[in-house]
C-alpha cells in the first residue's frame, strides 16, 4: 500500500472536518434556472457514480437542456482516466437518506442539509451543512465505518420544482472487497477532495 496516498487522504478528511460553515447567499428559489443554479454549484465537487457502467467519475460536466422541461445529463470527463474508478458494484452504493438544500427553504441562508434520524423512529434534523456532515462523519464513524458521500443517477430528480435538493448515496467500502488497500484509499481520498471543494468559491 502506498503509504503517502493514505497520508494525503487522511489529510483531507482532517482538513474537512475543520472547515467553517459554508455561507452562500442563495436567494429564494422561485424559477428553474435558481434551481439550475443551485445545482451548479456541486459539479465536480460530489463524485458522481453510474451503476450502469459501474464507474465512480470525480470529473463530469451537467449538461443543461435549453428547454424548459428536460433531463439535466452528467457527462463524464472520459479524458480524465485517474479521475474515474472502474468495478465499483451497485450494492456498494447505498441511499443515506440524507439531503442538500438551500436554506431559504428553511428561512435561512447559505447550504443545510437534512439529516435523517439515527432511527426509524426518530425525527430528521436540518442543520447547516457543515454541522450536518460533521454529525454524519460522526455518527458513521462511531459504527467503525467512513461516510463516503456521493451523487447516483436520480439523486437530481428534483431540480426543477421550486425547492431543489440533492439525496447523497454513499460507497460501503466493506462492499469493495475486490479493490486493493491502494484502490481504497485513492476513491476516500478523491470524495474528499472534491468534498472540500464545496467550501472553497469557485
Amino acid at each position: 500500500m502506498n503509504l503517502e496516498s493514505a497520508l494525503i487522504a487522511d489529510a483531507r478528511w482532517a482538513e474537512l472536518e475543520r472547515q467553517p460553515d459554508l455561507d452562500w447567499g442563495l436567494d429564494a428559489v422561485t424559477s428553474r434556472q435558481e434551481a439550475v443554479d443551485f445545482l451548479l454549484h456541486f459539479e465536480n465537487r460530489l463524485c458522481v457514480y453510474s451503476a450502469y457502467v459501474e464507474k465512480l467519475y470525480s470529473r463530469y460536466s451537467f449538461v443543461v437542456p435549453e428547454e424548459e422541461h428536460g433531463s439535466i445529463t452528467i457527462l463524464p470527463d472520459e479524458r480524465a482516466w485517474h479521475d474515474i474508478f472502474h468495478e465499483i458494484p451497485a450494492d456498494a452504493v447505498l441511499p443515506t437518506g440524507a439531503h442538500i438544500l438551500p436554506g431559504e427553504v428553511l428561512g435561512a441562508t447559505g447550504l443545510y442539509m437534512k439529516v435523517p434520524g439515527e432511527h426509524r423512529l426518530s425525527s430528521s434534523r436540518e442543520l447547516p451543512f457543515h454541522a450536518g456532515l460533521r454529525l454524519l462523519i460522526q455518527r458513521f464513524r462511531a459504527r467503525g465505518e467512513q461516510f463516503l458521500p456521493v451523487l447516483a443517477k436520480g439523486d437530481l430528480r428534483e431540480y426543477e420544482s421550486r425547492m431543489p435538493s440533492l439525496h447523497l448515496h454513499r460507497i460501503d467500502l466493506r462492499r469493495l472487497g475486490r479493490k486493493s488497500r491502494l484502490e481504497v484509499e485513492n476513491i476516500k481520498g478523491a470524495i474528499a477532495e472534491h468534498l472540500i471543494g464545496l467550501f472553497r468559491p469557485r
